[in-house]
């Protein structure tokens, strides 16, 4: 017995030591067989569809390559799409096909023909189309406009911008001037103080000139392109040049589409221990789980919700989803509300919103904290977000708490879409899972030992 025992651990221990070993062999043969492979991507000139598509919030820029047979669009809202000659590459890292736009980037001329049930139904021409962020380049909100608005906004956006800039350098003048008079103002303290003069001086101090504000919102430059905005169904695309023929590669299928759920709440949830990682739950099925002390900052938005497929599809023509599935999609923040915090049927909490910065730890350490935006600071400067903090602790007695949204002001009028479920994770009850964990490998050495005293036999 105790012969066995000694070569089945010999046994044991030799493959230990031999299988690394043909491991390593057999990978280093199979790459001295393995040709390299050359990952210099392949340019090829195709026609293809640039994009700028409401997306149910904004409008996204994508691109459709001669691989995707569909463009996705939501209905009854304004798309722009323009047919253009480019290089395209397979990129095998990412398995996508990238345009390279600065090596070739041509309009392609025509007019664009919608077709449904094989007849057309529109002849569409380009017109200037420009993209508006009323709150500025950073800001939430975005807006398309076409044709003689989108001229409008252009030149007016311009013409802030101009005026800015003269601001400017009218600010740069008064700086100039603030300093030499401010080393005047400090020569005369100096000569009067030196002839014996004490007491408060009746010296007028020089005003600090204040910088222009720069223009609150930004517009692209106008851009060439046929603008969509069609009902739900499904269409038909191509491009006829001027001689009256197809252009090759312009024709595409076109499914439109819109939500099937409207005006629902959900949240965007940014940690207070990763600000940079936020989280979103938009279900109001979901939970919002929390271990041990947390502070979570509360964005509410109101959201539509769409097919996962065609969504995902709408915002990137190589992008895959699920058509069974469907998805929630952030249309734009609620304003004017509060944040309630229940405890089963107890008001525990109001919490109103409030701007908050981002701020660098000083020193070799990395991290950050957040805290409350105070104005006046700095000029111009502006908080990273706002939001509802909410502050929670594994010390509080339940395990399960609740939130909903109530418009300020009206203290019956509870949002009932904006209802989530927080649920603590005490620390306290980590044991068992501990236990639970090391469960299966304990099962695993009884049935090792088991089989192990078969052999033996």
């Amino acid at each position: 017995m105790r012969l066995k025992r000694a070569s089945l651990i010999y046994n044991i221990i030799f493959l230990l030591i031999l299988i690394p070993g043909l491991a390593i062999t057999s990978s280093a043969q199979q790459e001295e067989k393995q040709p390299s492979i050359n990952l210099t991507p392949l340019l090829k000139e195709q026609l293809v569809y640039s994009l700028n598509v409401f997306d149910g919030k904004g409008w996204s820029g994508s691109f459709v390559p001669k691989t995707e047979s569909t463009i996705y669009l939501i209905a009854n809202k304004d798309n722009a799409i323009c047919a253009k000659k480019t290089l395209v590459y397979f990129w095998p890292i990412t398995v996508r096909y990238i345009a390279a736009w600065r090596t070739l980037d041509e309009d392609v001329k025509g007019v664009l023909e919608v077709l449904k049930d094989g007849k057309i139904i529109e002849k569409l021409k380009k017109q200037d189309t420009v993209l508006c962020y009323p709150e500025g380049y950073w800001g939430e909100k975005v807006v398309l406009y076409k044709g003689n608005e989108a001229i409008k906004w252009y030149k007016k956006y311009k013409k802030a911008e101009d005026e800015y800039y003269k601001a400017l350098n009218k600010y740069y003048e008064a700086r100039i001037e603030y300093r030499k008079k401010m080393n005047k103002f400090f020569e005369e303290i100096k000569k009067r103080r030196e002839k014996g003069e004490k007491g408060p001086l009746n010296i007028e101090i020089p005003k600090e000139p204040e910088p222009p504000k720069p223009p609150n919102f930004f517009v692209t430059e106008p851009r060439k392109y046929y603008v969509l905005n069609l009902p739900v169904g499904k269409y038909k695309i191509r491009l006829r040049a001027k001689d009256k023929t197809i252009v090759e590669g312009s024709e595409k299928e076109l499914l439109v589409f819109t939500a099937r759920r409207r005006e629902g709440v959900g949240y965007e949830i940014i940690p207070g221990n990763r600000w940079t990682k936020r989280e979103e739950c938009n279900d109001p099925a979901n939970a919002i789980y929390a271990a041990g002390k947390n502070v979570l900052y509360f964005r509410p938005y109101r959201q539509d919700e769409y097919n996962e497929l065609y969504h995902n599809k709408l915002l990137d023509p190589q992008n895959r989803g699920r058509i069974e599935n469907w998805k929630w999609v952030h249309t734009e923040p609620i304003k004017n509300v509060q944040l309630l915090l229940f405890s089963k049927d107890n008001l525990l909490k109001r919490i109103d919103k409030k701007p908050y910065k981002v701020e660098q730890i000083p020193g070799p350490e990395l991290g950050y904290n957040i805290v409350e935006f105070k104005k006046g600071k700095l000029p111009g400067e502006k908080p990273t977000f706002e939001g509802y903090q909410l502050i929670l602790s594994e010390n509080l007695p339940e395990k399960s708490y609740r939130i909903y949204l109530q418009k300020e002001g009206e203290n019956n009028n509870i949002i009932s879409t904006s209802e989530r479920e927080i649920r603590l994770v005490k620390r306290r009850n980590a044991n068992f899972l501990f236990y639970l964990s090391i469960f299966p490998l304990i099962i695993g050495g009884v049935m090792f030992v088991l089989r192990y005293r078969k052999i033996e036999k």
